[in-house]
């Protein structure tokens, strides 16, 4: 049996106030109604509080305020804390929830009863809506294979049952800030085999401020070195992974390429590329490994 709100949404924000009226617009406006949203407030010093004030009055949000900048692991786990949906999920404040995103999700869940987890399908666009990017998503036949490749579940469009979200908690670590969530999937995925809405739900929205367009290259790397090594030191993760260990190097290799490639930084892509396609040839095959590979070896710059 569910009980009410059958969703929690977190919605973790920091110096976001020109951009998640949008977002929580998305939310308040979908198909199904059973759920509650949760805005955690990672120490904004913009106007986020005031512009947000008139849906507080209305409850139509709770609205946690954090007193010092912790970033997003800290406000997710502290919506966690909060939340009294049987199944939650997150939605970072500059993207999107497509209208009928709830109620699919609770068509899902009662024609998948004993499912913990699942996802749906989730693109880039604009600041107009219009479609950037399409991605491709693994299949779920192995989902240690899957997961292991890269972090397809993200942050966006994936759902979790109250028996995981009290279970689990995002790693806080500076040192992790940008992979916390692939961190949290690699924990949880081998204990609970995710299912899939396969209908795009979710949009992701490509601005000039999304912190994945920010990167440094030099801290991707020691990020992706700490996950790694962090995986391979737990002895029932490494153990559970056994044989993909080295495909999760590979897999942060190649989201590190991509990455170099948008700084036009194309030999350190190739670099990676290499290092990659020695450590896993099937992950080498795929069609994201040969995008990038194509654009680091044309030198190609979207951009210029």
């Amino acid at each position: 049996m569910t009980r009410e709100p059958l969703f929690s949404v977190v919605v973790p924000t920091h110096d976001r106030a020109r951009l998640i009226l949008k977002t929580l617009n998305t939310v308040l406006s979908q198909t199904h109604q059973s759920y509650e949203v949760i805005v955690v407030d990672d120490a904004s010093t913009d106007d986020t509080e005031q512009t947000l004030e008139p849906l507080i009055r209305a409850k139509k949000i709770r609205y946690i305020k954090h007193d010092q900048n912790c970033e997003r692991a800290k406000s997710r786990n502290t919506g966690m804390e909060n939340a009294g949906g049987d199944f939650l999920t997150f939605l970072d404040s500059d993207d999107l929830m497509y209208p009928t995103n709830l109620e699919d999700a609770a068509a899902f869940i009662k024609a998948n009863p004993e499912t913990r987890l699942f996802h749906n399908l989730y693109q880039l666009v604009d600041d107009e809506n219009r479609v950037l990017c399409k991605y491709d998503f693994p299949s779920l036949a192995d989902p240690l294979r899957a997961i292991t490749g890269g972090n397809f579940l993200s942050s966006v469009g994936v759902f979790i049952h109250r028996e995981i979200y009290q279970k689990y908690r995002f790693d806080p670590s500076p040192q992790l800030t940008g992979s916390e969530d692939w961190d949290y999937w690699l924990r949880v995925v081998p204990y609970y085999s995710p299912g899939r809405i396969n209908k795009v739900n979710n949009g992701v929205v490509q601005h000039g401020s999304r912190s994945t367009v920010q990167l440094e290259l030099s801290k991707l790397q020691s990020r992706f070195a700490y996950l790694t090594n962090k995986i391979r030191n737990d002895p029932e993760l490494s153990s559970v992974y056994g044989k993909y260990l080295n495909r999760l190097e590979a897999g942060s290799l190649l989201y590190t390429s991509t990455v170099a490639n948008l700084m036009c930084r194309h030999d350190e892509a190739l670099r990676c590329l290499r290092r990659a396609a020695s450590l896993d040839l099937g992950l080498a095959r795929s069609r994201s490994f040969m995008k990038a590979l194509g654009i680091a070896l044309l030198r190609w710059n979207k951009g210029h």
